[in-house]
């Protein structure tokens, strides 16, 4: 367990994200099943020749689909597609998708779709109620990691991942994709159990960013169900009343064979795979009624320019402009992708652009981004959206507006685009070679997208190779030609979110938006690159110890100056490389003198770039090449962590080795540090969760001061000579332990390391303890806490912490796992199913492995305030129940399955390795743990669960924790 303190201050925005096409992704598809000629409507719009049809009848032309998939259709119109992939090895991906979202309920229908999603594991004709999830646990399944479902605009999707590729466990995930496609049963009581966990989801996801995101809907497509049913302020009297027959009546509308599309990818046989989905679904009768399409509603591109804003102390100032042009169908073609690959190059300029201004001490912002996309198919979006330094929305809006008139005068030099051009090539070339170890998951969900469009499945290497056969075209004219046709649609739509009414409303806006225009704009200025000046680091070092653990497949390195590498080769995933360099105590080595600088550091690291380069020439130095820069505290060492490629860990590690000895302390980073911090502390009482997380730590941990949110005071007081003080000495002569995971030459890593880290000055073999840093104890006084939030007023927040120890006993430790996983499914069934109480009940487990004697056993849930007592009373009779009558045989399967599942899935990713291994020297006796972890939890029994909770889980020694809403003023 690591200290529960807020380790950096993120500013949490929504942004809209580029795709590689842009309004569309290359996303891959089937091989030929059927011959295509060029239509007369092809030739008239001028595109190529069709090649051929996919298995779903979506056209092909001039780039080529993956054939590896195989798609098809059943008689009675389900579309299914199947792909052997096998990464992770024997792992089965099912997803099963319905054309019914959010926009297709009605009056006194809204949350339906939602609310039939949460019956699909309530009960079908072959699965009793309540049956479903015990089933897949027993099979090694955990809800929610892998067994989920969503409910989205547009669609829901039910998303089983199966550990294993047997046929049988196979056969079950495919009957039970089958049941919720048309075997429901809408048992009355059934449904009226449900509405409380669909109530409590509501409360749950009721924050201010849920209501912002509303509001800007609202405001950029008023009228259509895109705005007016997202988060519907009905939704909750709806889901009270809603009755099962009128569920019933949208569940046969909506779930229907030839409105339902069926993904397998994964460790399997598609021809085998192919006769059980016909086997399963090919007698799933189709209704007689052709289905019908729900209203979508329009854009109106004739609108005049306005503004809207919204209001909430909790929330970000936030800056957004919007302009839409008419909707046109993007098809898979190598023309589109030019296009798409101009416009997402410009605003990746363009969001360079926003990075320096926010980096600016003098700018307003503090982050943003450009962006262009498709509003669901209603209209062309360009979008670009800024968040505020607090208080400075004008000037963020100038920004905004000035910043997207300077791209459509003047266009982007050529720097600016090579630049972009190098990085967007290398994470294309990225995703080719890595093509054969792409997992399984992100397979199934890119086949998935492909549908609603009719786009084509492509493979990494197209998507490169479209953008090679098209990048004479690239040109900073070209982007430039494109960038301005697509910035001129609509008039503005300007909307703001801020703390604070806004006076003269909509007007101000307009007007100082209207004044912002009238400023005059300069080009951008051409930039010369300079070299990277840490690419010698004196003598390179020596080798002077080297062993391979066998049992464990790694080998272990120390250099002449004490630095210590861990290096394990692996074929996971083809040209990836993981790293992680650990150096000294972290935060143990200050204590609580400066309680405030490991937030600071991680905030700012990479910002505050190094002595001879800032963060912007870092980026252009590096563009093209796969480099993290930085470096950011835990609780007990520093680290430099990311990932690269063999071409470029050389670099990555001159990178490394520089942000360890000439960090940059620049003013700007401090300056934006500064910024950061006020709408941080705005947010630390909006709703239960940020209480739970800012405010309850300390408690636990007895008033320590490093632990839960530091003041404003604090943090604003925290400068940059401040953080230097905190972490410079133990930075200088700490031990060093590098661990390097992934597709590697051996020898050319070995080469890195002893030309950077392995040639500094010798370095300390083994690290002070600071023993009275470790000291934490748990909360001497047990009486129960109330705290205040201030979000919605149906919100609230029960948490039970129970004080156990540290992790130094591993079995121990296992078995607490277990007994938490026990009480997670016991609160699963007790809160979530049976009183309906909660959405969210969590159980967790947490044995310091900093702190001495320091340790919890937490139970927590999302409940009305009214329902406290409650909840409270269900978790101690709970926990009772395990001390004196203890778990059953099946409880505890259902506990351990998932557990030994995630254990044989981790051991084949690379970043379980690097985790495993990064103080595999430093901590030599915890290697064990490796080894045992298996025998252990399969030894754990009853018993064992039982006497972990007799020791624990006692009622006197429990703190309660309420989190309720603030008294009305």
């Amino acid at each position: 367990m690591k200290n529960s303190s807020i380790r950096k201050i993120l500013v949490a925005t929504p942004l809209i994200a580029l795709t590689l096409a842009g309004c569309t992704t290359y996303a891959d598809s089937t091989a030929p099943v059927a011959s295509a000629t060029t239509s007369q409507s092809d030739v008239e719009l001028g595109l190529p020749a069709r090649t051929w049809l996919t298995g779903w009848n979506f056209p092909v032309y001039d780039v080529p689909a993956d054939p590896a998939v195989r798609y098809g259709i059943l008689d009675n119109g389900m579309k299914y597609a199947i792909l052997r992939n096998e990464t992770p090895q024997d792992e089965v991906v099912l997803r099963m998708n319905f054309d019914i979202g959010w926009i297709d309920e009605k009056e006194g229908q809204f949350n339906a779709a939602h609310f039939i999603e949460h019956m699909a594991f309530n009960g079908s004709t072959n699965i009793p109620e309540g049956e479903m999830i015990k089933l897949l646990e027993r099979e090694g399944l955990k809800f929610g990691a892998d067994t989920n479902a969503s409910t989205f605009f547009e669609d829901t999707t039910y998303k089983l991942s199966l550990p294993r590729n047997d046929a049988e466990l196979i056969g079950t995930g495919l009957m039970l994709m089958r049941e919720v496609g048309s075997e429901l049963t809408f048992d009355p009581e059934a449904v009226d159990r449900e509405r409380g966990i669909l109530q409590s989801e509501i409360q749950t996801r009721n924050t201010y960013n849920r209501r912002f995101g509303r509001a800007y809907q609202s405001f950029i497509a008023p009228g259509t169900p895109f705005a007016d049913n997202i988060s519907h302020p009905t939704e909750t009297a709806v889901t009270a009343s809603i009755s099962a027959e009128e569920l019933r009546d949208i569940y046969e509308r909506f779930y229907r064979p030839d409105n339902a599309t069926l993904i397998v990818v994964g460790d399997v046989e598609p021809d085998e795979i192919e006769v059980m989905v016909r086997d399963r679904f090919g007698d799933w009768e189709k209704p007689a009624a052709a289905m019908t399409e729900s209203e979508r509603g329009a854009i109106d591109f004739d609108r005049p320019a306005q503004a809207g804003y919204f209001v909430d102390p909790a929330v970000n100032y936030i800056v957004q402009i919007d302009r839409f042009a008419p909707y046109e169908r993007k098809l898979s073609t190598v023309a589109q992708g030019r296009e798409a690959l101009q416009l997402q190059l410009a605003a990746m300029v363009v969001n360079r652009r926003l990075q320096n201004v926010a980096r600016d001490p003098e700018g307003s912002i503090l982050g943003g981004r450009l962006a262009t996309t498709d509003f669901f198919d209603r209209a062309a979006q360009a979008n670009i959206q800024l968040v505020a330094k607090d208080g400075q929305w004008r000037e963020a809006l100038a920004t905004a507006e000035q910043e997207v008139r300077r791209a459509t005068i003047h266009g982007f030099t050529q720097s600016e685009i090579d630049e972009a051009l190098n990085n967007l090539e290398t994470a294309l070339r990225n995703g080719a070679e890595r093509q054969a170890t792409r997992p399984s998951q992100a397979l199934a969900d890119g086949i998935l997208a492909t549908v609603r469009d009719e786009q084509i499945f492509a493979t990494p290497e197209t998507r490169l190779a479209v953008f090679e056969s098209v990048r004479a075209d690239l040109t900073p004219d070209k982007i430039h030609e494109t960038f301005r046709e697509t910035f001129t649609g609509s008039a503005p739509l300007i909307h703001i979110a801020t703390k604070q009414e806004i006076e003269g409303g909509e007007s101000t806006i307009l007007a100082a938006y209207n004044a912002s225009t009238k400023v005059a704009v300069a080009a951008p200025e051409e930039k010369a690159t300079a070299a990277f000046a840490y690419d010698d680091f004196g003598q390179a070092g020596t080798v002077v110890a080297d062993r391979m653990v066998e049992d464990l497949g790694y080998r272990e390195l120390r250099f002449d100056n004490n630095v210590m590498l861990n290096l394990k080769k692996t074929d996971f995933k083809d040209k990836e490389i993981l790293f992680h360099v650990r150096i000294g105590a972290g935060e143990l080595a200050y204590g609580d003198a400066e309680p405030a600088a490991t937030n600071m550091l991680n905030a700012i690291s990479a910002t505050a770039g190094l002595e001879a380069h800032d963060l912007d020439e870092l980026q252009r130095i590096f563009a093209g090449r796969n480099v993290r820069f930085g470096i950011y505290a835990a609780n007990d060492h520093f680290h430099i962590p990311g990932s690269t490629k063999a071409e470029d860990f050389l670099a990555q590690m001159q990178v490394a080795a520089a942000f360890l000895t000439s960090p940059g302390y620049r003013q700007e980073a401090e300056a934006q540090w500064q910024a950061l911090i006020p709408p941080y502390i705005a947010r630390l009482d909006a709703n239960p969760q940020a209480v739970a997380a800012s405010q309850v730590p300390r408690i636990v941990a007895n008033g320590d001061q490093r632990f839960g949110a530091q003041s404003e005071e604090t943090l604003l007081g925290t400068t940059l000579e401040n953080l230097r003080a905190a972490i410079s000495p133990n930075l200088a002569n700490s031990p060093i332990e590098i661990v390097v995971v992934g597709d590697i030459d051996e020898q050319a890593v070995i080469d890195a390391v002893a030309q950077t880290f392995g040639a500094l000055p010798e370095r300390a073999l083994e690290g002070e303890r600071f023993d009275e840093a470790r000291q934490v104890s748990f909360a001497a006084d047990r009486s129960k806490r109330t705290l205040y939030h201030s979000g919605a007023a149906d919100q609230g927040m029960v948490q039970v912490y129970w004080p156990t120890t540290d992790d130094d006993d591993f079995r121990e430790e296992v078995v607490g796992r277990l007994a938490a996983e026990t009480l997670r499914l016991r609160l699963l069934e007790t809160l979530r199913e049976e009183l309906g109480a909660t959405y969210t009940p969590m159980a967790a487990l947490e044995m310091s492995d900093t702190f001495d004697n320091f340790g919890y056993l937490i139970a927590a849930a999302i409940v009305a305030p009214e329902n406290h007592d409650l909840v409270f009373e269900t978790i101690a009779q709970i926990a009772g129940d395990m001390r004196t009558a203890g778990i059953d045989d099946d409880l505890l399967s259902r506990a351990r399955n998932p557990l030994l599942e995630k254990l044989a899935k981790d051991r084949r990713e690379n970043g379980y390795w690097m985790g495993s291994l990064e103080a595999a020297q430093l901590e030599s006796d915890r290697l064990d743990r490796l080894r045992n972890y298996e025998t252990i939890l399969r030894s754990i029994t009853t018993a064992d669960v039982k006497a972990f909770a007799d020791k624990y889980l006692v009622a006197s020694e429990a703190l309660e924790i309420a989190i309720v809403p603030k008294p009305a003023q």
